[in-house]
C-alpha cells in the first residue's frame, strides 16, 4: 500500500477509518486545484467530491461515529485554509511561512481520528508518520513555488 494513501494500522484495523482518510486526501487535492486552479480538474473529479461529501462521508460508520467532534474543527479547517490563500496571494514571506502549515489543518481532524481508533498512546506511535503524509511538500519547495526563492 503506498504511504499516501494512509495505513490500516494508524486506525487500528477500522477499515471505515481508513477509508474516510482516503475520501479526505481525495478531497483536499481536488478543493486545492479548484482554487488555485493549477491543475484542472474534471467535470467527474467535481462529481465525485460532492458525493463524497453529500454520500460517501455521511455513510461512513467512522464518519458518523466523530461527526459531532469534528464539525467545529472544519470551521477552523477552511479558516486555516483561506487565509493560506490569501497568503499565497499577497506574496507575503511571513505569511508564506504560516501558509505552508495551514495548508494542512485538516490533518487536525486524521490526527483525532487515529487518536480515536487507538488511543492516546499508541497514537504517539503513528501520529509522527501519519503527518509526514500529509505534509508531503517540503517547505522550500512550497516556498520555491509561491515567492519565486
Amino acid at each position: 500500500m503506498n504511504n499516501k494513501e494512509g495505513k490500516l494500522e494508524w486506525f487500528g484495523g477500522n477499515e471505515d477509518a481508513l477509508a474516510v482518510f482516503r475520501m479526505l486526501v481525495r478531497l483536499a487535492h481536488i478543493w486545492d486545484d479548484l482554487v488555485d486552479k493549477d491543475r484542472p480538474v474534471s467535470a467527474n473529479k467535481i462529481n465525485q467530491a460532492f458525493l463524497t461529501c453529500l454520500v460517501y462521508l455521511p455513510a461512513n460508520p467512522f464518519y458518523r461515529s466523530i461527526q459531532n467532534e469534528i464539525l467545529p474543527m472544519w470551521l477552523t479547517v477552511v479558516s486555516a485554509y483561506e487565509t493560506a490563500n490569501f497568503f499565497e496571494a499577497t506574496k507575503d514571506a511571513h505569511g508564506i511561512e504560516i501558509a505552508h502549515g495551514l495548508r494542512y489543518a485538516a490533518g487536525n481532524i486524521m490526527a483525532y481520528a487515529v487518536y480515536v481508533c487507538v488511543g492516546s498512546e499508541k497514537a504517539k506511535e503513528f501520529l509522527p508518520e501519519m503527518w509526514k503524509t500529509i505534509f508531503f511538500e517540503r517547505f522550500d519547495e512550497y516556498r520555491k513555488e509561491h515567492l519565486n526563492v
